[in-house]
């Protein structure tokens, strides 16, 4: 069987138009939706036939490659990931947050989609709608930034607010802070990140070729994971957390009280919202909502063994950690992260958290 690392190449037929990513070059929403269509037909093509047998073949060769080299036998399919991920995290060194510009950077799992949608409805008073999320908030350091509105078009700037929202999983270092936009950072219990990527990249990515997760849980809190370490992130936007335009949240305190995360989240962006349109936005963005409407969530095919059905709206609940992890790895997994952020010199407090 061919090496399962050949299988993991997300996108190619983009390898030429991606290059755009290290230029300033605009495209359109339609451009964006043609772009999305593309990797449909490309990425599916034989999907039912073939990439299943595929991927559980490339498992089985891993699984039987584990039992002599141990974790080493997934580095090669899960390092491919996470540079494809990883690729265009310089992509504010083209792009200057600016007057209206709300930019949501949430750890990777850490309520993304939640926040950045409350985010978009509060803009629009409560009554956004979109037939995708990609439609209408640009994210540029995406792999795949042109799946996405473009974050120079100005089209997504005529909202009642005159607010709109850019996505991002960066650390405060590799987004240009400047006083005329608005940070809103959000971290959550890596435990619960790690398990809730688990479940999003087997359907996402690898189907029945993804690892353990016991090596997921190791690849997590390697140095160069999906979108970059959970330390580093927490650190740097904790440390700007009393920034006047910085809204540091931690996803814990959101889940705990919703309606008070919203009213808190609209009074920073200077919103003010009637009851009706608290409640509103507070209902669009619950979960069992947007579990309704998971397909305006979930992103284009990234993989042949992507799965079409797959959730991105899936618990959002807290401590889901120990239903996939064992809690001989997670006591593990809180002392690396303990030591990596002492190691910042970060008083973020981790033990008292999580």
């Amino acid at each position: 069987m061919a090496e399962p690392a050949r299988y993991f190449r997300p996108l190619v037929q983009h390898r030429n138009s991606m290059k755009s990513a290290k230029s300033h070059i605009e495209w359109t929403v339609e451009g964006a939706r043609q772009a999305r269509a593309n990797a449909e037909v490309e990425q599916g093509r034989f999907r039912k036939a073939i990439s299943p047998i595929i991927a559980r073949g490339i498992s089985t060769k891993s699984k039987l490659a584990a039992a002599f080299v141990g974790h080493k036998a997934y580095d090669k399919q899960l390092s491919k990931v996470a540079q494809h991920m990883n690729r265009n995290r310089d992509a504010f060194s083209r792009y200057t947050p600016r007057q209206g510009d709300v930019v949501v950077s949430a750890y990777f799992k850490a309520g993304t989609n939640w926040i950045m949608h409350v985010c978009h409805q509060i803009c629009y008073l409560g009554e956004a709608e979109f037939e995708h999320i990609q439609d209408v908030i640009p994210w540029p350091d995406a792999a795949e930034p042109r799946f996405w509105i473009n974050v120079h078009d100005n089209t997504v700037r005529q909202t009642p607010t005159g607010l709109r929202v850019i996505k991002s999983h960066l650390p405060a270092s590799q987004i240009p802070i400047n006083e005329s936009a608005k940070y809103i950072a959000v971290t959550r219990d890596p435990k619960d990140c790690a398990a809730s990527a688990y479940h999003f990249f087997r359907s996402l990515v690898f189907g029945a070729a993804m690892p353990p997760p016991d090596v997921w849980l190791a690849h997590f809190r390697s140095e160069e994971p999906n979108f970059g370490r959970w330390d580093v992130f927490t650190d740097e936007w904790y440390r700007l957390g009393q920034n006047e335009n910085v809204l540091f949240l931690c996803f814990e305190d959101v889940k705990r009280d919703s309606m008070g995360a919203i009213a808190q989240i609209a009074q920073f962006l200077g919103v003010r919202l009637t009851n009706e349109q608290l409640e509103r936005v507070a209902h669009l963005t619950s979960v069992k909502v947007m579990k309704a409407i998971n397909h305006k969530f979930y992103p284009a095919r990234q993989s042949r063994f992507t799965d079409p059905n797959g959730k991105i709206i899936r618990k959002g609940r807290v401590g889901d950690a120990p239903t996939l992890f064992t809690r001989e790895d997670l006591d593990a997994f809180d002392t690396h992260w303990k030591n990596a952020l002492a190691a910042l010199s970060s008083e973020f407090p981790y033990v008292e958290r999580y």
